[in-house]
């Protein structure tokens, strides 16, 4: 899939929508990132983003750049860190290439705040369906 088919894929789930994330091509010009203005509703009871979102970010960035290697992926495994929970008006994740091999996609994934801050890190594997 070229980076227009994947951001127009991720422009019309319903869950990326419902969740206020987009992709976007990375102004590094190394694949595609995941975006986010937090919203009330990111924030667990205690007034930090949930950590619930800060995986989706990152799943969606894995995700997303996955497709650039193949059509239909699907989420195998994580290994995923939560780092810090500081305030932040934005969140943002980035993922880079392990191995492409076969099958399955490995990428390492990280979340960071609009400070610079790494909020979470993690390996994503994912399971090539077609």
């Amino acid at each position: 899939m070229t980076h227009e088919d994947i951001i127009k894929r991720y422009d019309n789930n319903r869950f990326a929508q419902t969740c206020g994330i987009h992709v976007e091509r990375d102004p590094s010009g190394k694949g595609l990132i995941a975006k986010a203005t937090l919203l009330p509703g990111h924030l667990n009871g205690s007034g930090h983003v949930h950590g619930g979102f800060i995986y989706t970010m990152a799943d969606t960035a894995g995700g997303s750049n996955a497709r650039l290697y193949a059509n239909n992926v699907t989420t195998l495994d994580s290994d995923f860190h939560f780092l810090t929970n500081n305030a932040t008006r934005e969140l943002v994740g980035r993922a880079e290439m392990i191995r492409e091999g076969g099958s399955v996609i490995v990428l390492r994934v990280k979340v960071i705040g609009d400070t610079g801050e790494v909020f979470a890190e993690g390996t994503f594997t994912y399971y090539v369906l077609d």
